[in-house]
């Protein structure tokens, strides 16, 4: 997870996440779009660690069991199950 820091880069996940919550809620573009887009200007590749940190700081973190961005919910639930079973993790 992130530490607090005094200054955070235009790379850091703090700063990825940041500008992404800006741009949704000027624009009302997909949260993930946007986060995708701010990242790919600032050089940081969607899917990277950093990515993926910036994700779960907006509340979508990346569930391996998935291959998916979703809500803490879901991840969860899908955490919970089997890895073949994990897309049911949708349905309840």
């Amino acid at each position: 997870m992130v530490t607090r820091q005094n200054e955070y880069g235009p790379q850091d996940p703090v700063s990825i996440a940041l500008v992404g919550v800006a741009i949704v809620l000027r624009t009302g573009t997909c949260l993930l779009e946007a986060l995708a887009d701010h990242a790919a200007r600032v050089g940081v590749p969607f899917g990277s660690e950093p990515f993926d940190e910036a994700a779960e700081l907006t509340g979508l973190p990346y569930c391996r069991q998935l291959d998916l961005y979703v809500d803490r919910a879901t991840k969860c639930k899908a955490d919970a199950l089997p890895f073949n079973l994990a897309h049911l993790a949708f349905v309840s």
